[in-house]
């Protein structure tokens, strides 16, 4: 049965990209304070380590679910603050509970000790409202998860991160203008949006597009990077190639290009030539090649949590 998900998942996604709306122009943001310094859970927490644990919050009145992973290191009462990563799923991939399984960030979390969760879409997972208003139901939806997981948890607020693919891409772009504050950096794959002007705090990022993506294609993203990173004034990109030769999987080049924002900020882009609608280096994704192209050998994961470690608030 999870097969059939997968697949169906990824034909549906195929057959709805045009659906996809454009970006509008950027407006103007003013998001809230952030807090810093280890949360409430620290000392009282009584929980330990679990996998893809399903857990649900009330917004609103309405029942929300995400799950989530506390790596080994994380025992009752502990005083250590492990950071938070919030990973967002593609369009219809909250519904198929596939995107813990293609971004491995779980693994991941296990491995290098931070707590990472999967919060689910609107319409039991369909999609992602990237409103940038208040009243977003799914913006005030992350804020409830967050401020539970600092409660039950001994989370460092000063090293929250958010990442997502596609549509989650966007939600990760929307929350980079309404939440910037709060996250310490972000990396939007396939997807990332230039949704809003200059917030004070700019929130680093890495992102990563393939120039055969079938889905959201190449040349309606190609110059977002750029578009983000100028609006906050950073110094003109320095672009390198990404190893000695051809990526191995997609036969082209990697291109890697860097911005430096001064202080503590800065912005990368990955061009992978030849790539397809994928989170880089995704086992799953290589199994529905077929409808996204193809993925890449370099591993997003990797990347991203290199990236995020590089930055924290305060």
């Amino acid at each position: 049965m999870r097969q059939v998900r997968l697949i169906a998942s990824a034909l549906v996604l195929g057959s709805m990209a045009a659906c996809v709306p454009p970006t509008p122009p950027p407006v103007t943001t003013a998001p809230p304070p952030g807090a810093t310094g280890p949360s409430p859970g620290c000392g009282t927490t009584t929980r330990g380590p679990v996998t893809d644990r399903g857990e649900t919050v009330v917004v609103s009145g309405a029942t929300r679910r995400f799950t989530v992973t506390v790596p080994p290191v994380h025992t009752p009462g502990t005083t250590a603050a492990l950071p938070l990563v919030l990973d967002f799923h593609g369009l219809l991939e909250g519904w198929a509970g596939t995107h813990p399984y293609a971004t491995q960030f779980s693994a991941k979390a296990v491995a290098e000790g931070f707590v990472v969760a999967f919060p689910v879409g609107s319409n039991d997972g369909v999609y992602w409202d990237v409103a940038l208003d208040e009243a977003n139901p799914d913006l005030q939806f992350i804020d409830v998860p967050v401020a539970e997981l600092g409660r039950t948890l001994c989370i460092d607020r000063s090293r929250m991160y958010i990442t997502g693919l596609s549509f989650g891409g966007a939600m990760t772009s929307m929350l980079m203008c309404m939440r910037a504050n709060t996250f310490a950096a972000a990396a939007p794959v396939a997807g990332i949006r230039n949704l809003c002007t200059a917030t004070q705090r700019m929130v680093p990022f890495v992102t990563f597009h393939g120039t055969d993506d079938p889905i959201l294609p190449y040349w309606g993203f190609a110059e977002t990077p750029q578009r983000v990173a100028a609006k906050f004034g950073c110094a003109a990109p320095r672009t390198s190639t990404v190893g000695s030769g051809p990526d191995p999987a997609t036969g082209g080049a990697i291109l890697h290009t860097s911005w430096d924002c001064g202080g503590s900020s800065d912005a990368e882009f990955y061009r992978i030539d030849g790539g397809g609608h994928s989170w880089p280096g995704s086992d799953f994704f290589r199994q529905v090649a077929p409808i996204v192209g193809t993925t890449s050998s370099l591993d997003a994961t990797d990347v991203i949590w290199d990236f995020f470690e590089r930055h924290r608030l305060g």
